[in-house]
């Protein structure tokens, strides 16, 4: 087979492989669909104290079952399914609570083992047993499955906050992940969606996918822009997708007092700008991070993506065939269009 090894830092190399074998507690799956992650693109980057070298990284999956474990019951030769990125333990105080994304140790597809990138993957006994392997309808495309995972993310957080009939909301960021919460938050009855985004191509999707306004912090004081929208009280719900303290900061000061506030993206220097703890306390808000999802939320994602909830075509701007996952990765890196999907059986 053939699969794209991370070798080092920014380097992939188009490698042949045996075909794998599996053991009998073991599923084999035919990759049809791997999402590009701006975790892949970090990895890539900057490496990742949990990745060894060679590594097959990717865990947006989705593709067809072709070989099971005799001691394997639960799926079959010819299921077509979509991955959870987690590997539970199945034991711990998180994995016991629905939280196996929590997991005390810590690993997931493409990470302590090999993913998607490639045209087959080995599905551990731990993730066949305790993961979350979900089949698909047969009307729902490999690209639009391989969707279930960020979906999954992004439906952990508007768990969090709560969205409600009549907010207005304010999501920081117009990639795929803000255009996620955009399209999501309307559907569950958003009033206002916000987008605050300085790309020019990016403040278009925005608007293409429901926002109905788009600021752009570059020419525009946004405090005073989601003021007005507000009718001076501030935004009931702000989501933070992009990666910047600076932009934490001010995600505080958009909330009205009793709002609920979103951090999802993660940032590299800790101590670049204080937070004002104030916020928290005399506006009476909400502050929440979330990272990955729980397993009944991977479950919910399949299902509106199965039932179309909202235009999740939308999002697959890119496609490439595996021998160009370079390529996918490049484009993702200029921010061109939302999510590109690598194809590695087509």
């Amino acid at each position: 087979m053939h699969v794209v090894a991370l070798t080092g830092k920014e380097t992939l190399e188009y490698q042949e492989r045996k075909y794998p074998t599996i053991s009998e507690h073991e599923v084999l799956l035919k990759i049809y669909a791997t999402g590009v992650c701006g975790s892949d693109l970090r990895i890539y980057q900057n490496s990742d104290k949990r990745i060894d070298y060679p590594r097959v990284t990717g865990h947006e999956i989705a593709g067809e079952i072709v070989e099971t474990g005799s001691h394997v019951k639960r799926f079959n030769k010819g299921d077509r399914v979509t991955l959870w990125a987690h590997i539970p333990c199945g034991v711990c105080l998180y994995c016991q609570k629905n939280e196996g994304h929590l997991c005390v140790k810590g690993e997931s597809i493409g990470y302590q083992v090999d993913g998607g990138f490639a045209e087959f993957v080995v599905l551990p006994r731990e993730f066949v047993e305790y993961g979350s392997i979900l089949k698909i309808s047969d009307n729902t495309s490999y690209e639009l499955a391989s969707l279930s995972e960020p979906f999954a993310c992004v439906l952990n957080g508007l768990r969090e906050v709560e969205i409600n009939a009549g907010d207005t909301v304010v999501v920081y960021g117009a990639g795929a992940i803000g255009c996620m919460y955009m399209a999501a938050a309307k559907r569950m009855g958003a009033a206002k969606v916000i987008a605050i985004q300085r790309s020019k191509p990016r403040q278009q999707l925005a608007l293409d996918i429901g926002a109905d306004i788009v600021i752009d912090p570059s020419n525009s004081d946004t405090f005073t822009k989601v003021k007005a929208e507000t009718n001076g009280l501030g935004a009931d719900v702000v989501i933070v997708t992009a990666p910047s303290a600076e932009v934490q900061k001010e995600a505080l000061e958009l909330a009205r007092t009793g709002g609920r506030v979103l951090y999802f993206a993660g940032i590299k220097h800790l101590d670049e700008i204080p937070i004002n703890t104030n916020h928290f306390i005399y506006k009476h808000l909400k502050v929440v991070g979330t990272h990955g999802a729980p397993r009944d939320l991977h479950v919910e994602s399949v299902k509106w993506i199965d039932e179309g909830l909202i235009d999740f075509s939308f999002f697959v701007t890119h496609t490439f065939p595996l021998k160009d996952t370079e390529k996918a990765f490049q484009t993702a890196l200029r921010k061109e269009g939302l999510k590109c999907v690598v194809k590695p059986c087509e």
